[in-house]
């Protein structure tokens, strides 16, 4: 693997460090992140609740607000739609939170995958309007795209409100109240990659204000800072950039899941091996409370995971999240045999070509697995790759993820005469197509990917934030790193690198041979680090080597220790 070294400006370093009193490390840090001047730094390093703008400055949001403030005042009925992703259930059970809290208690339903689809579909709608008599429909993290189910609602004389963060492909529905900034591309607000929990959090504070400046008695005993640990867990599970607003919401999110989760939010978060008292990581909500979540949806039971969420009693939550743990085992069972049957496909196929679609059926080929599969397979193959999974006998469904600076949509926006739905962001789309059309589609999916590639898909590459000495390897430089927490897209964990180094000892195999640990001296301890899924490739002992790694905390049986994450290792040249 190619590694690259960041660079920056050494005259911009000493800048940023005589001004925020910082290390020369910390300012370079600083500087990879495109932040411009260190008036810009110090407010990226202690970001505030008190620093997110004006919630009425979003465009739509006041539209929205004025409309769910008569619902509140008529009594009228609502019905919240979200997606069965994180993002999607958070998202809505922060929006019925506070609307039952306000003396409003709305339905909702999150859409099964298998039967009726992503999104605001007519099958989801049928199923949601039988709850009672709607008058108005939010939906959430989906129905930009919309424009038959919209029209369905206003022949009923149902209001409608969209509060999305997905990108448009064609015209938008008409008479719907649209919350979605990527609607407004010219902009340049802070808001603009927010996810629809974040862009939910934004609508409840909007709501709060216009409630207690018409002086709403029930508005002032509701604190909008109760909904920052769910729009937190949406916006780091939906990958969208944390930067800006994001960061402001995931931090203190993560603060409030840590010390003062909700009894389902405590639940899951104990069922995810994560102790009590412990602040949650960005690493944690990606790799441990989403996946639960996540697995609800992927098996068509999304309603578990809102209910958890919404449960009070601590025993209920309890088995709720025992149920969502059993179905992220159940999930990964299928994906480990999807997987593996996807990479047969691909390297048998695509070797030589600059993306991948693989297909098939079977109980393997479960459509709410194949978005997992596809971004191993991206990963690690190094180019885009679509997974499809027969959803009928006439039709395919599936997923795709991409990599770095190529657009998905824009690809799939060359194909769209070919398929029956699709949409999603740049690095992670969603798509069904009929049957006769697998063949001709994939054949201008790879072509488009290699128009927008230039014909050049870029090799595998990790980017080192720095490199520094053996010495440096202790906990105030982990005290360091972490004031740039949370880390996630367009913010990412720094990857440092030792140079010409050799190890205290020979590596030690564990994990029945998967993973290896071995050790670096600083000069007055030896640093522990940890190689998973590295057992293949154990560096020598007694040997100069280039160590790439994360350094992190490890926090076992009560203890705290310096460890190093090795993400790769060549021998010295």
């Amino acid at each position: 693997m190619l590694w690259v070294e960041e660079q920056a400006d050494e005259e911009k370093i000493n800048l940023f460090s005589h001004s925020l009193s910082a290390s020369n490390l910390l300012s370079r840090l600083l500087i990879h992140r495109g932040i411009e001047n260190p008036e810009e730094a110090k407010l990226f390093l202690d970001p505030k609740l008190a620093h997110l703008r004006d919630p009425f400055d979003l465009k739509g949001l006041k539209e929205a607000v004025v409309r769910i403030t008569r619902a509140l005042e008529e009594q009228e009925q609502i019905l919240l739609i979200g997606d069965y992703d994180v993002d999607g259930i958070t998202s809505t059970v922060i929006v019925k939170q506070n609307l039952s809290r306000l003396g409003n208690d709305p339905h909702y339903v999150i859409p099964k995958r298998k039967d009726e689809g992503y999104g605001l579909t007519s099958e989801v709608l049928s199923r949601g309007l039988s709850l009672g008599e709607i008058n108005l429909v939010i939906a959430l993290d989906c129905g930009t795209n919309s424009c038959e189910e919209a029209e369905e609602l206003r022949e009923k004389g149902i209001d409608l409100i969209i509060v999305d963060h997905h990108q448009a492909k064609g015209d938008l529905p008409e008479g719907a109240i649209l919350l979605n900034p990527h609607l407004h591309p010219d902009d340049g607000e802070p808001w603009r990659n927010l996810c629809t929990a974040g862009l939910a959090f934004k609508l409840i504070h909007g709501l709060l204000k216009h409630l207690r400046e018409i002086n709403v008695e029930r508005a002032f005993e509701v604190d909008p800072k109760e909904s920052l640990a769910l729009s937190a867990l949406g916006t780091i599970a939906d990958l969208v950039p944390l930067n800006m607003e994001n960061r402001i919401l995931a931090r203190f999110g993560l603060k409030h899941l840590g010390h003062n989760p909700s009894p389902g939010l405590r639940s899951l978060l104990e069922e995810s091996g994560l102790q009590p008292g412990i602040l949650p990581e960005s690493e944690d909500i990606t790799f441990k409370l989403a996946p639960r979540i996540n697995a609800c949806g992927r098996l068509d039971d999304p309603e578990t995971a809102s209910s958890l969420m919404l449960e009070q009693d601590l025993k209920t939550c309890q088995i709720l999240a025992k149920k969502m743990n059993a179905y992220n085992e159940e999930r990964k069972e299928i994906e480990a045999q999807l997987t593996e049957e996807a990479l047969a496909q691909a390297k048998t196929h695509f070797s030589d070509k600059p993306a991948v679609v693989v297909c098939g059926k079977g109980e393997a080929w479960n459509p709410g697995v194949v978005g997992i599969v596809a971004g191993k397979m991206a990963n690690s193959l190094g180019k885009p790759c679509i997974v499809l999974a027969q959803a009928d006998d006439s039709s395919y469904r599936g997923s795709g993820r991409g990599i770095q600076g190529l657009n998905l949509v824009d690809a799939l926006s060359q194909c769209q005469e070919l398929l029956t739905h699709w949409g999603g962001h740049p690095v992670a789309v969603g798509l069904s197509l009929q049957t006769e059309n697998l063949e001709p589609f994939t054949k201008a999916f790879v072509e488009s990917i290699d128009m927008l590639s230039g014909g050049k898909i870029p090799p595998p590459s990790l980017k080192i934030a720095a490199t520094i000495e053996q010495n440096e390897l202790r906990p105030e430089l982990l005290a360091e790193l972490a004031q740039l927490a949370p880390f996630g897209q367009e913010n990412p964990e720094p990857i440092l690198a030792l140079k010409s180094v050799q190890l205290a000892q020979a590596p030690r195999m564990v994990g029945s041979g998967a993973h290896f640990q071995f050790s670096v001296f600083n000069g007055s301890s030896q640093i522990a680090g940890i190689a998973w899924k590295m057992g293949d490739r154990v560096p020598p002992n007694h040997t100069n080597l280039d160590l790439a790694f994360r350094l992190r905390w490890n926090n076992w049986n009560g203890r705290k220790n310096l460890q190093m994450d090795l993400q790769d290792w060549k021998i010295s040249s």
